[in-house]
């Protein structure tokens, strides 16, 4: 029994997150929403430039209808043992500004009379009678709660699961300079010469959006997380000894976290479906999550749309063991994370790792790409996941 002052809506997402605002694009322009209503749950304005979201992508169909800020063809790995140069094509590297894919969603649910927004925090949700209750209100859905945000700073059950976790963790400084320094044309996908980590992986990232302008991150893969003074030193380090630069103007900072696991965060209770990071978009092996996240919420839409209940996430169950096999190698430090990814480079071009991390690949390909990291820690690796 539902009271007068509860609203009901036929679905419910929880979080304004990359998984949420592109559920409700989707939603929306598939014609899903012409006689149905939607409403968004988030605590934030969506205002702020808070996030930037990379990807690398071939000629996929929605690739044209995303705001997207700069793209490049031409990627560089670096590392003591490393200086290489090449081309991405078949694919490209894109990035997209956070603000301007909020901005660019919320002007499209802004013009939708059947989609409301409640600027609120999810407190509980009650899936026997479909109730969520937020610290203002509460509200009812009569068919599925998407649910993209964490509650009670959820995290999964490692003793269930028996798997790994790790962060990928970072601080990122936009920075412009007085001198032309960078390539606009070419990103620096991973400089590999800073110090390493314990049980883990260190490295820079550069994406230059100009001669003058770049995206400069120091991001490590591991278990600990650090300072945010660690992070600043190892990023001002980094950009004093190795790009040569003392004097540079901080435009804009990103500072963040990513889990990197192949346990369940949650699971599909009935009505309650999980996206983005809760359905595991994330790539576990390398934090990866917007083409996954895209792939998932596509499967959302065209099921709905034809009536069908599988919801689930694409993905190979031999592509979820590698990434069980990676993660254990790196936090458990059976090899050190420099020496993984610098022996993966070395044998193999960027864009069959692309392919791979994109689950695209043919056994045969895999087979090739396993046969090129350090035998002995993977293979004691593999032996621990099997059993």
């Amino acid at each position: 029994m539902t009271k007068d002052s509860d609203k009901i809506y036929d679905y419910i997402i929880g979080g304004a997150g990359l998984a949420g605002l592109t559920l409700a694009w989707k939603m929306l322009d598939s014609g899903l929403l012409e006689n149905k209503t939607l409403l968004i749950i988030d605590f934030d304005t969506k205002t702020k430039n808070d996030r930037t979201w990379c990807f690398w992508a071939q000629n996929e169909p929605w690739l044209t209808e995303l705001p997207i800020s700069k793209t490049w063809e031409t990627g560089i790995i670096l590392g003591e043992e490393l200086a290489l140069v090449q081309d991405l094509k078949p694919y490209r590297y894109f990035k997209i500004e956070g603000v301007d894919y909020y901005q660019f969603i919320l002007k499209k649910i802004k013009a939708a009379e059947n989609i409301e927004w409640l600027q609120d925090s999810i407190l509980s949700v009650d899936g026997n009678i479909k109730e969520i209750t937020t610290q203002t209100s509460k509200v009812l859905f009569k068919e599925f709660l998407f649910k993209g945000y964490f509650l009670n700073a959820e995290l999964p059950d490692l003793s269930i699961d028996k798997k790994y976790f790790i962060w990928q963790h970072f601080l990122g400084w936009k920075i412009k300079t007085k001198e032309p320094v960078f390539n606009p044309e070419q990103i620096t996908y991973m400089d590999m010469r800073v110090p390493e980590v314990a049980n883990g992986l260190s490295f820079a990232y550069i994406l230059p959006e100009s001669k003058n302008e770049a995206l400069v991150e120091y991001t490590l893969f591991s278990a600990e997380l650090w300072e945010k003074s660690d992070y600043e030193k190892a990023l001002k380090d980094y950009i004093e000894q190795f790009l040569k630069l003392k004097e540079y103007e901080i435009v804009e900072e990103e500072y963040n976290k990513i889990p990197m696991t192949t346990a369940q965060f949650t699971k599909r209770e009935q009505n309650i479906v999980p996206i983005g990071t809760m359905a595991g978009t994330v790539k576990p092996s390398t934090g990866y999550s917007f083409t996954r996240n895209m792939k998932h919420i596509l499967k959302i839409v065209r099921n709905l749309k034809h009536g069908k209940n599988d919801f689930s996430l694409p993905s190979q169950k031999r592509h979820q063991f590698y990434d069980d096999v990676m993660i254990n190698v790196l936090h458990t430090g059976k090899a050190t994370g420099h020496k993984v990814f610098t022996d993966l480079y070395k044998n193999n071009h960027l864009t069959l790792l692309f392919k791979f991390l994109d689950e695209e690949t043919t056994l045969w390909e895999d087979l090739k790409i396993m046969n090129s990291v350090p035998k002995v820690p993977f293979i004691k690796a593999v032996k621990e996941e099997l059993l």
